[in-house]
């Protein structure tokens, strides 16, 4: 008897008709359905315990011992121990050769538990129908049988239920005086997409150059951007001249251009003009300012010339005095004064000197002189208006007035109808450099390229897309009905309308009128401390446009990452909030105090926090502390600790005796701020100094350690006096004075009658 049990989409198979080896009993299976039953858990197991019914025999199950482990040969997986479902003191391996499974299905005692057995006995069939089948899953993802049905397990950058949905990345739009060029199988700004970023003239890429959709959603490196090249800034005018620089873009860059120009009286050898250009160099050197000389003045005959060359001889400012020898007189002018010849220089250097070209001059006879021929060529993106070749002829003009060099233009651009076209224009409205991109309205997507860039041959980068219209899926008149349509963009497109009416005899059930339309969720606003980037394939915040929303730096993100405009008009959650990223709250170190300041949230990122410690304490660390974008503080606590005085040590006392005794109390540590000392002698000595210290804020102690001193009798060996005073008050000591009387003693005979006290010097 053949039956199956029905399980959702999986199907249990058995025969119970005959009792067959396990290789027939799998050759059976592998014949009709998919395989001998592969058992994945407990809850199977239990499953089919129900299902099946008794056979004395039992049933096999596909497990085999393979190469000495229990595999599942359907998949040739070795078993999991916590998969496995055994009886009692099984597999035991009884006889030799038991490399099959049973399963007890039924069975009085240890129910639906495996035994090992050999492959040769008779036993009933198990077999699966697998639920899966080409249908199941995307071609994205593998089908995973479960108990009563399947899973469809995605592969990396696939989601949804049948794994056809694909992982997108946020948009990226063009950078500042740049754009992208993305490309993908899967679609733009979607898994395994990249994006390639280009600059103007004239700017650079910091960043990456090329970025790629991961798996995860994100892109593998951050956004990149174009800043202008930069050139050295040029040194100061040691040589004479002044400079004016102008700076479009940042001080000492792209475009940037700077004019010289020397004193009164001095001649500029060199360009007097300068620009940075797309290379990161400036087009000319630095001038040199040289002062101006006249003709040499010679003394006339039965005269003398005397002069004076402030800045060298015969040079601007040189003057020159001539007198007459006695018996003749002086016709003219007797002072000659050498002038600046400088200003028509100027004005014809600056005929030539124009922006955005290169001048190269052949001066046979000296600079913009006769027979001088100067060749203007311009830079990328500009093209020459007038003549190349320009001379200096005898009347000292030139043969043909300066040329310019003008910006190279493209064919104007046109949106379309259904269309609003975007372009940055850093040199004129569709000129080299200009960058424009298009955006489609409701109902329209882009097709094409979404940029396009003006390049020096006068030619776009990018044939400039279209907007075509959205298209609905097909309606088709329903049996026993007719269909009419309003098609005004396009058969079943955007604002397309399809009116459904019955056949004589036949009444409609639903809607009558059906319209194509995009549906378009509220606008978004960008939350507070954060980017919004958005994808709308369909139009601004319309079906299926997906938004981005990522946080500042120092803030983090609550909610969803991504929303999408849902079908009903609905965002797929609640617009998030950028939070201020929190660091561990401080709390107030012992015997001190804690002031801070907080821009955003109690201890969140900007907090700052400065510590400081009460009298007699000392602070251990730096006393500010701020809350960083990471959610750290910028060091560890720091801590206050006891002011520290100089430890006491009786050794340094004087040997004067016996040192007195030292008792000490340490309430903050070890000798420190308010530790106190007392000090005591015995009876046979009395205590010179304070009998108690104390170590004070400062670190330092109330006053000198006391020590112990004895009364002994001396003989008095020798006075000398300076007047008759009583000498017995004087203290005793190796040498002392006491008023005007001075003397010395000796400790080498003792008498009781006289006592002199030995002090501390």
């Amino acid at each position: 008897m053949q039956l199956f049990l029905t399980v959702k989409a999986w199907t249990y198979h058995y025969n119970i008709d005959i009792n067959v080896d396990w290789k027939t009993a799998r050759q059976w299976c592998q014949k009709n359905y998919t395989d001998m039953v592969a058992i994945q858990n407990h809850a199977e197991v239990e499953h089919l315990n129900q299902l099946l019914p008794f056979n004395k025999a039992y049933y096999w199950i596909g497990i085999r011992k393979i190469d000495g482990y229990w595999t599942w040969i359907g998949t040739n997986k070795r078993l999991d121990p916590e998969a496995a479902n055994w009886a009692e003191n099984e597999p035991n391996n009884k006889g030799s050769g038991q490399d099959c499974v049973e399963i007890y299905i039924k069975r009085s005692k240890e129910t639906a538990k495996w035994n090992d057995e050999k492959c040769s006995k008779k036993k009933a069939t198990v077999c699966y129908l697998a639920s899966c089948s080409k249908e199941s899953c995307s071609e994205h993802a593998e089908c995973v049988e479960t108990i009563g049905s399947y899973k469809c397990q995605c592969l990396p950058g696939f989601i949804g239920p049948r794994c056809e949905e694909v992982v997108q990345c946020r948009p990226i739009e063009n950078p500042q005086q740049g754009f992208v060029t993305c490309d993908g199988d899967f679609g733009v700004f979607n898994f395994n997409s990249s994006c390639q970023f280009h600059c103007g003239t004239g700017f650079k890429l910091e960043g990456a150059q090329r970025l790629r959709c991961l798996a995860s959603g994100h892109w593998d490196n951050a956004l990149p951007s174009c800043q202008a090249v930069q050139c050295l800034p040029i040194t100061d005018a040691s040589d004479g001249w002044s400079m004016n620089c102008t700076h479009p873009l940042s001080i000492h860059s792209f475009n940037s251009s700077c004019e010289f120009k020397c004193e009164e009286g001095f001649e500029l050898k060199g360009s007097n003009t300068t620009w940075c250009d797309q290379t990161g160099h400036w087009t000319h050197k630095p001038p040199t300012c040289q002062v101006v000389t006249c003709n040499a003045v010679f003394a006339p005959a039965n005269g003398h010339l005397t002069s004076a060359d402030p800045l060298g001889k015969f040079s601007f400012h040189s003057s020159c005095n001539v007198s007459c020898d006695e018996g003749y007189k002086f016709r003219g002018k007797a002072t000659l004064t050498c002038l600046s010849t400088l200003v028509l220089f100027e004005q014809q250097i600056s005929v030539l000197q124009r922006k955005n070209s290169h001048l190269t001059c052949d001066d046979p006879l000296g600079k913009f002189s006769f027979r001088s021929s100067c060749i203007t060529t311009c830079e990328e993106g500009y093209t020459l208006r007038g003549e190349t070749t320009i001379t200096c002829l005898s009347d000292g003009n030139w043969s043909a007035p300066s040329p310019v060099c003008e910006v190279i233009r493209c064919d104007a651009l046109e949106s379309g109808q259904h269309g609003s076209l975007h372009c940055q224009d850093p040199l004129g409205k569709f000129s080299y450099g200009s960058l424009c991109w298009l955006e489609c309205g409701a109902g329209f997507t882009l097709n094409g390229s979404n940029f396009t860039s003006c390049i020096s041959q006068g030619k776009w980068s990018h044939e400039f897309p279209v907007c075509q219209v959205v298209t609905c899926n097909a309606v088709l008149a329903p049996a026993n009905g007719h269909l009419t349509s309003a098609d005004p963009l396009g058969k079943f497109s955007f604002h397309s309308s399809c009116n459904v009416s019955c056949d004589e005899g036949y009444k409609f059930r639903g809607k009558a009128t059906l319209t194509c339309l995009t549906v378009a969720c509220d606008p978004l606003e960008t939350p507070a401390k954060s980017h919004l980037t958005c994808a709308d394939p369909l139009g601004k915040f319309s079906l299926r446009s997906s938004c981005n929303i990522t946080c500042e730096e120092g803030y983090t993100l609550r909610g969803e990452t991504t929303l999408t405009c849902l079908s009903d008009g609905n965002w797929s959650a609640p617009s998030p909030v950028c939070e201020a990223q929190q660091c561990p709250h401080l709390t107030v170190p012992v015997n001190g105090w804690v002031n801070c300041s907080h821009p955003h949230s109690l201890f969140s990122y900007g907090s700052q926090c400065f510590l400081g410690c009460e009298t007699g304490f000392e602070i251990t660390g730096e006393p500010g502390m701020e809350c960083s974008a990471s959610g750290n503080w910028s060091q560890e606590m720091p801590s206050c600790a006891a002011v520290r005085c100089e430890p006491l040590s009786l050794s340094h006392l004087p040997e004067l005796g016996p040192p007195p005794s030292m008792n000490c109390s340490h309430p903050h540590g070890n000798f420190s701020f308010g530790s106190q000392c007392m000090f005591q002698c015995d009876e046979s000595q009395e205590l010179s100094g304070t009998s108690q210290l104390t170590c004070t804020s400062s670190g330092y102690w109330t006053n000198s350690p006391p020590s112990c001193v004895g009364h002994q009798n001396f003989v008095i060996t020798s006075i000398m006096c300076f007047s008759k005073e009583d000498v017995s008050g004087c203290r005793h000591a190796d040498v002392c004075s006491c008023g005007s009387c001075f003397f010395g003693w000796s400790t080498s005979v003792w008498r009781t009658n006289v006592s002199v006290d030995a002090p501390i010097l």
